[in-house]
């Protein structure tokens, strides 16, 4: 059972990318409230362990890949292009910032 258990971590540390590190990752990982993982996570930026970082994705249901990444929310352009739907000569490849998905993440320090 222990075995199991340690195997499952090692699992989602393997399949965690140190450059996007969601609040999921780490209330999975510790297996406690998403608010207290978000609290974790503030608090590793704080002490330099983790940089905070928000995301843009492509609304296009079949892409959703990153699009860009940016420091604040602040920063993000009015308008987006999704390069890769744009050389798939996607109808969409343009999009506003309002209707645009933006998660925040968090990056591990080096």
């Amino acid at each position: 059972m222990l075995q199991k258990f340690i195997q499952k971590r090692a699992e989602l540390i393997e399949q965690t990318d140190p450059d996007r590190i969601y609040v999921e990752n780490i209330r999975s990982f510790f297996k406690i409230p998403y608010r207290m993982a978000r609290f974790f996570c503030e608090m590793a930026v704080k002490e330099r362990f983790f940089r905070k970082k928000v995301g843009v994705f492509c609304t296009n249901d079949d892409c959703g890949r990153l699009i860009h990444s940016y420091n604040k929310r602040s920063e993000i352009d009015d308008e987006i292009i999704c390069d890769l739907c744009a050389d798939l000569e996607r109808d969409k490849f343009v999009f506003e910032k309002e209707e645009i998905h933006i998660t925040e993440f968090y990056q591990l320090t080096k």
